[in-house]
């Protein structure tokens, strides 16, 4: 899959935000030997399918690398989802999927339902938060890391009637799917999927040795 040294890594944040968030997260990825970019879109005012266009072009001048890996955050993750399915990308890379729903939001859906949730959302909507996102690519190794602790925006968005295990935001079961072999569920919410030191260590062993050192990650500093 290539050297590790100054590895690239392309991280895609999540909605309503700027890649801000994710950091710390890349200060991880750097100090294990990545050379992270950020992927900064608009989920509010272009759609999920413009802003994978949008994503292509952030990655031109990374064609001719040997290898690019990629780290996607909730909305993030169908961006890059659609990404996939409209270019013909043609690097070799491993993905971690971060707290993606893949099968739609249920408190997307929710806050859907009322004015103003549609004008927080925008966008991210269509295609998107509310379903319809592409096949994940079953060729692309792929680690979906969701997490189990119930505690944020979700609860509060649909007055405590989240359904199943979830990371206070996303179901557990929204990001379950047949293509994605690998999955680990944590004890993290939501949001401290971006914060969890054991988050950043999965995700560095599984972008340099694919599934073969999942298991070992609770090691690393």
């Amino acid at each position: 899959m290539g050297a590790l040294s100054d590895r690239p890594v392309m991280l895609v944040h999540g909605v309503l935000t700027n890649g801000m968030e994710m950091t710390l997260l890349r200060r991880r990825l750097r100090r294990q030997g990545f050379a992270p970019r950020q992927f900064s879109y608009h989920s509010r005012h272009l759609t999920v399918a413009e802003n994978a266009c949008a994503l292509e072009d952030a990655l031109a001048d990374w064609r001719d690398q040997a290898v690019v890996d990629f780290v996607a955050y909730s909305l993030g993750g169908l961006v890059l989802a659609h990404f996939f399915a409209q270019q013909a990308w043609p690097v070799p890379g491993r993905v971690v999927l971060l707290g993606v729903p893949l099968r739609g939001s249920e408190v997307a859906a929710e806050l859907a339902r009322r004015r103003f949730g549609r004008w927080l959302l925008g966008q991210s909507l269509v295609d998107g938060l509310l379903g319809g996102t592409p096949a994940w690519p079953r060729q692309r190794e792929t680690l979906m890391i969701a997490g189990r602790l119930p505690y944020g925006l979700g609860y509060v968005a649909t007055l405590g009637r989240l359904r199943g295990p979830s990371d206070g935001v996303v179901r557990v079961a929204e990001t379950d799917d047949p293509r994605i072999i690998y999955r680990q569920v944590l004890p993290v919410t939501h949001s401290s999927l971006l914060i969890s030191s054991r988050v950043a260590c999965t995700v560095g062993r599984f972008l340099r040795y694919g599934s073969a050192d999942l298991q070992t990650a609770d090691g690393c500093a």
